[in-house]
């Protein structure tokens, strides 16, 4: 049976809608929230809600989708343009205003979550509770904070570096923003330290923590962004040798809303159907604009059009590949029994839901990226049988010949080629090309918009004004 962490709101400190700026201030109403830490069970609660920014619009809930996904060569937006979606057509164009809500929201809501765990963090030390809890409950803290800051680096690159919990309105009003490596270097940090006091495993209650196979594999993911081949490679394998992960004989049930918490996840972002705020609408948001109850059943709403594929995309699927027809439909049937040729996502579908509340969870870490990131130091560091035994892995479950990949330079296209459609509508496809520096020249070489300065995100017009210490990225 599915188990998740218990989400919910904690007055004053998950509340999005109450506070508008998460890096500059600490509101009022927060620092009473603040002072609750005394028992395990505060710092659970505590955990719990830094965990539910996860779920927020600015992170997995909708604005990496834009962001990792849809500003890439994978997807686009099935909507026509209006005046009310001019944020979202400029993923599409790649042509970013300050003004953008989808950036902002990123920005805004990944600090959000660095506010709940930096509290968490500065108290956690004198806090009166076991030691073994207080070791997981610190790993826990500290994976967390190494994720934000790993996506707000990537994202935006220098960012503001704060560690400690913020206690007054004006606590991060004058701050600058700290170089990448010295925010590498905390990311490193952190989740170096949270390895060491994550559990294997936990009890089937708390399935959906943060594991030490967690933290093993984003650190892994960090030492292959910073291209340190030998460090990832040998923290990837760690995974590994392990044994508690392997690849699911099917691809379509990873994804599935029966068997969310599988031996292919390592770390992911959970949702809970039940009309509590706490489903998913992942399965409604991709599917084509207003096409309501011929796909959605008669509760499930109307399709957005957002994560379209494209249609290059689609014909990157190799003959004979199970995960097309896992991932993508490229029709469905109108109620008037005509055909209508717009493909869309099914990798999150969940039939019969009530509308933006599915079980499905979102991938963060899983198996096959672990496999197919050592596949990819390794080859870094000299073509070699290893590394094509990893790729054919993935390849001979996705019902695949083994790779025709015969020197480094293919091999290195190979396994791009493969993470292109394995981690298809997973927000990696631009972090990939953004990582391996081919971002640019990928994008237009299919005649896509793109400009030079696009390999990193606008900074927010909100936060500049704020903060007169924070400087614009070049381009923009």
């Amino acid at each position: 049976m599915k188990k998740h962490i218990a989400f919910f709101i904690l007055l004053g400190l998950t509340t999005l809608s109450c506070q508008n700026n998460f890096l500059t201030l600490a509101p009022q109403t927060d620092r009473n929230a603040l002072a609750f830490y005394t028992t395990a069970a505060d710092y659970n609660n505590a955990l719990v809600g830094a965990y539910n920014t996860l779920r927020a619009s600015g992170l997995y809930g909708s604005s990496l989708i834009w962001m990792g996904e849809i500003a890439a060569d994978n997807t686009d937006y099935g909507q026509t343009r209006q005046a009310n979606n001019v944020d979202n057509f400029q993923f599409i164009d790649r042509n970013y205003t300050s003004l953008n809500t989808i950036v902002y929201a990123a920005w805004r809501d990944h600090y959000v979550g660095l506010r709940r765990v930096n509290a968490i963090l500065t108290r956690i030390d004198g806090a009166p509770i076991a030691d073994n809890l207080k070791a997981q409950y610190t790993g826990e803290a500290q994976f967390l904070r190494g994720l934000f800051y790993f996506n707000l680096v990537r994202l935006f690159g220098d960012v503001p570096l704060l560690t400690d919990e913020i206690t007054t309105p004006d606590g991060a009003s004058n701050l600058t923003r700290t170089p990448a490596e010295e925010v590498y270097q905390q990311i490193i940090h952190d989740l170096q330290s949270a390895e060491q006091k994550l559990p294997v495993q936990y009890s089937t209650a708390d399935i959906g923590r943060a594991t030490q196979g967690a933290a093993k594999a984003l650190l892994g993911k960090v030492y292959l962004t910073r291209k340190e081949w030998a460090n990832a490679s040998a923290k990837l394998k760690e995974v590994v040798s392990a044994g508690r992960y392997q690849l699911l004989p099917n691809y379509a049930d990873v994804f599935s809303f029966a068997t969310p918490t599988n031996a292919e996840i390592l770390f992911n972002v959970q949702y809970k159907s039940g009309n509590t705020g706490q489903g998913s609408n992942f399965w409604a948001n991709f599917t084509p604009w207003s096409i309501g109850t011929v796909v959605l059943g008669p509760n499930g709403g109307n399709g957005l059009g957002i994560n379209r594929p494209l249609p290059e995309f689609i014909s990157a699927y190799e003959t004979g590949d199970k995960r097309k027809a896992a991932s993508i439909q490229t029709s469905y049937t109108a109620t008037n029994g005509a055909v209508v040729n717009e493909p869309f996502v099914v990798k999150y579908k969940q039939f019969g839901t009530q509308a933006n509340d599915s079980d499905v969870d979102f991938p963060v870490l899983r198996y096959a990226d672990v496999l197919l990131m050592i596949a990819e130091a390794n080859n870094e560091t000299a073509y070699n049988t290893e590394s094509i035994a990893l790729l054919n892995q993935i390849r001979q479950r996705a019902g695949l010949a083994a790779t025709k990949a015969t020197d480094q330079a293919s091999l290195r296209l190979a396994i791009e080629n493969e993470r292109r459609v394995e981690f298809a509508f997973e927000n990696q496809r631009w972090f990939d090309l953004v990582r391996k520096g081919r971002y640019v020249e990928v994008m237009r070489a299919k005649g896509l918009k793109v400009n030079d300065y696009n390999t990193l995100y606008i900074i927010p017009q909100r936060e500049i004004d704020l903060n007169k210490n924070l400087t614009q990225n070049p381009g923009y």
